[in-house]
C-alpha cells in the first residue's frame, strides 16, 4: 500500500493503483513524445500534442515533469535542434530547406534559436564538422 495525503488526510492506495499510473503516465510520454517527433515540422501547441496522446494539458504538463523532467515546450525545442543538427551536419540542404523542416517559418528565427542553443550558427557548425573530417566543399 502507498499513503496518499490528499485534501480530505490520509488514505491508502493499493500498489496495484500505483503501477497503473507509472504505467499510464510511461503511455502518455510515449504517445506524446512519438507524436512530436513525427510532427516537428508543423506549428506543435502544447493542446495539439495532448490530444495526440489523448490526455489534457495539465495532465501532460505532469507527466513531462515527472517522467522527463522537461517542460512540454522544451522537449519540442530539442528535439527540433537535434534533428536541425542531424539535418546541418549530415546534409548539404541549404538553411531554407532545413528550417522549415525542423518547424520554423522563417530562416532567420531557426538561426536564431540555433545559435542560442548552441552558441554557434548552423553554417559555422557544418563549415567546422567539415574542417574536423577533412571534407572541403
Amino acid at each position: 500500500m502507498v499513503r496518499s495525503t490528499g485534501l480530505r488526510g490520509s488514505r491508502q492506495l493499493p500498489a496495484s493503483h500505483r503501477s497503473s499510473t507509472v504505467a499510464a503516465h510511461r503511455d502518455i510520454w510515449s504517445a506524446a513524445t512519438r507524436y512530436i517527433d513525427l510532427h516537428l515540422a508543423t506549428r506543435l501547441s502544447v493542446d495539439d500534442v495532448a490530444r495526440a496522446a489523448i490526455t489534457s494539458r495539465r495532465q501532460l504538463q505532469r507527466v513531462f515533469a515527472d517522467a522527463g523532467e522537461t517542460t512540454v515546450r522544451e522537449y519540442i525545442t530539442v528535439a527540433r535542434m537535434r534533428r536541425a543538427t542531424m539535418l546541418v551536419l549530415e546534409s548539404d540542404a541549404p538553411l531554407s530547406l532545413i528550417a522549415p523542416a525542423v518547424g520554423y517559418g522563417h530562416v532567420s528565427a531557426f538561426i536564431k534559436a540555433f545559435r542560442l542553443r548552441y552558441g554557434t550558427t548552423p553554417i559555422e557548425l557544418r563549415r567546422r564538422h567539415r574542417d574536423v573530417l577533412g571534407l572541403t566543399r
